[in-house]
């Protein structure tokens, strides 16, 4: 007969005080960036903001804390893991960000509030992407077919719909997709891919 395997075990509320109470500086600076990179695409949120849930859910109990684990580990996983449910909140949120209300613009026998759109690019944003566009040109060495492939992505459309779209059979599009690929990690390096 095989044992039944006991369960995790996990620190206690005062164990996790414990820990937490012991960061040092450095300790907190990690955390802050590891919350930094969660927090990309999370509307709403700061990094400081997901350290902090992440801590009240670790000493609150609805995150565990398993016992002989790092504690930048347990961290990490438990911001993840708040992370990932604070996106698909903001995905099912019917709250659109790029729409401001503003009731004083409503006429007075109207009382139906006026929404309009915000301008969320900058000037900066605007020169940042022109010069973006003219480092992936020049990364395309005037290759036609990676200038077509290009422009097709930027219309969005990507695999049978772009290969019908610029008339290519499925061997010319991947040799293209991936030449372009290559030259787009050698511009980023650093470029995470969703």
């Amino acid at each position: 007969m095989s044992a039944i395997p006991e369960p995790e075990k996990r620190l206690t509320k005062g164990e996790v005080e414990a820990v937490l109470t012991a960061f040092t500086p450095a300790d907190w600076q990690r955390a802050k960036a590891i919350a930094a990179a969660f927090c990309g695409g999370l509307t709403g949120w700061k990094p400081d903001d997901l350290l902090q849930e992440t801590v009240l859910k670790l000493l609150d109990g609805t995150r565990v804390w398993p016992h002989g684990v790092h504690p930048l580990v347990v961290i990490k996983t438990a911001m993840h893991s708040v992370a990932s449910n604070a996106r698909k909140h903001n995905e099912a949120s019917p709250v659109d960000e790029n729409v401001i209300v503003d009731p004083f613009e409503a006429d007075d026998d109207d009382k139906t509030p006026v929404a309009h759109g915000k301008v969320s690019v900058t000037p900066e944003d605007k020169m940042s992407g022109k010069q973006q566009i003219v480092a992936l040109y020049a990364a395309l060495g005037g290759d036609e077919d990676l200038e077509l492939l290009v422009m097709a992505w930027a219309d969005g459309l990507r695999g049978a719909e772009a290969r019908e779209e610029l008339g290519w059979d499925e061997k010319k599009y991947d040799a293209a997709r991936n030449r372009l690929l290559r030259r787009l990690a050698a511009l980023d390096p650093d470029r995470r891919s969703k």
